[in-house]
């Protein structure tokens, strides 16, 4: 077989058709052009159209072609191989038939021992439902007499309900009785109550009246009492005033003392030895005397001047003591001042509440007051300066207004507050056990340092 040939017959049957339609009617073109007789059958082929040539070739199949040697080998070697594969598969066949009647067969003897047991249980579920039925016989029988006692004990309880409902009624009609009762009592309850409220408005309102007099008493005891510590206040400073005034007039009494005495010598002078030596010795003891005399004088206004000034103390510690603080205008420039203000009161705190009293549980850190203490005493001159010039850093007058008002409130407070810092150490007295010597001796420094520097007096 030729590649052609080959090629033809594996050609579809449109394309086959299309094919040789062209091929006859080119054979039949060819012949009449070199003047041949055409063959009838390719004539024939020429005037088919395609569809009547495939349908030929359907009707009339392929022409059987001649195979070559080697293909009948090759086509007897593929007939071999597929009837070994048929065989093969044959062979399997029957062996999965085999099994499968191995499985079937022991599938019906587990059916069978399936039935067998079936069979048992299906005749002990019968003996059982038998069972079952005589007892749900009896239990009916059991049921029926239940009930019939059951309807016998509804019948009783009915019949006591009855009793008990009439009961109830009864004491339903008792108790309403008893509330109508219970409402006039509390009706009363509620008038003898309401007329005790209105003696107990009346009462608080005495009372509130009272109280309001009593404050404003107490408040004419203040005002009276601030009266007079101003009063006191005054009269200490005209006492003051008196006291120096007597200091100068003894002062000139001794000038004058001094003088008649230097004038006695002087006219002394032409007299015998003896003489001035008794001048000089009456004059040395009057001089003595009269300057005795003046220190003794001194002493005792000195000693009033200190009795008042330590009565002036302890009549501050006693008074209440407001620190200000500085209007929201002015706060910016005050943090200095609020700061060592802050830290004095501190230092007060712990002389009149930690030291002063026994049982206090507080105990004060040595180190950190003392570090207070110190702080005190190195700004307390920068204090004065900084209130000094605090109303003259504002142009505006409302501004500068605000700052005169809390500088001289600072002051006040920062001087009471040495005042008391000054009668708390006072009333302390003398410690001998740390921290409590050393603070105090360290709060006696800061105060004598500040009178040196003329800040406190």
């Amino acid at each position: 077989m030729t590649t052609t040939r080959q090629h033809i017959e594996d050609l579809d049957v449109d394309r086959w058709a299309a094919l040789t339609k062209r091929a006859a009617a080119d054979a039949v073109a060819t012949a009449e052009r070199l003047g041949l007789e055409p063959r009838t059958e390719t004539v024939a082929l020429a005037g088919m159209s395609e569809q009547e040539l495939a349908q030929h070739r359907h009707h009339n199949g392929p022409p059987v072609p001649r195979r070559s040697l080697a293909m009948q080998v090759v086509e007897a070697d593929h007939l071999r191989s597929a009837a070994e594969e048929r065989a093969r598969i044959a062979h399997q066949g029957r062996l999965d038939a085999e099994a499968a009647a191995s499985l079937a067969r022991s599938a019906a003897e587990e059916s069978a021992r399936a039935a067998d047991a079936a069979g048992e249980r299906i005749r002990a579920v019968e003996a059982d439902s038998a069972r079952k039925d005589a007892e749900r016989r009896a239990e009916r029988a059991a049921d029926l007499t239940s009930l019939q006692q059951a309807q016998a004990d509804v019948e009783r309880i009915s019949a006591e309900a009855a009793a008990e409902a009439a009961a109830a009624a009864e004491k339903v009609r008792a108790a309403q009785a008893r509330a109508e009762e219970r409402n006039a009592e509390r009706a009363a309850d509620r008038a003898a109550a309401e007329q005790t409220v209105q003696h107990l408005q009346a009462e608080i309102e005495r009372i509130r009246a009272d109280a309001a007099a009593e404050v404003a008493a107490a408040e004419q005891k203040a005002l009276a009492a601030q009266a007079r510590a101003e009063d006191r206040s005054s009269e200490r400073a005209a006492e003051r005033a008196t006291v120096e005034e007597d200091v100068q007039r003894v002062r000139r009494e001794l000038e004058k003392v001094r003088a008649d005495a230097a004038a006695e010598v002087a006219a002394a002078q032409g007299t015998a030895a003896a003489d001035v030596a008794a001048a000089h010795a009456a004059a040395a003891a009057e001089v003595t005397a009269a300057q005795d005399a003046a220190a003794a004088e001194v002493a005792r206004w000195e000693s009033h001047a200190r009795e008042m000034e330590r009565w002036a103390r302890a009549e501050v510690a006693t008074q209440l003591l407001t620190i200000p603080v500085p209007p929201f205008q002015v706060r910016a420039r005050t943090g200095s001042v609020e700061s060592t203000i802050d830290t004095l009161y501190q230092i007060d705190h712990v002389l009149e509440v930690a030291l002063a009293d026994v049982k206090s549980s507080f105990v004060p850190d040595r180190d950190f007051t003392l570090n207070l203490i110190w702080k005190v005493q190195e700004q307390a001159k920068e204090v004065t300066r900084e209130l000094a010039v605090l109303p003259t850093r504002y142009a505006d007058h409302e501004q500068a207004e605000a700052a005169t008002t809390y500088a001289v409130a600072a002051g006040d407070a920062f001087r009471a507050l040495l005042q008391r810092v000054d009668a708390a150490v006072l009333r302390l007295g003398t410690r001998y056990r740390s921290p409590d010597a050393d603070i105090i001796e360290a709060v006696t420094a800061m105060l004598a340092d500040l009178r040196a520097q003329g800040l406190y007096d």
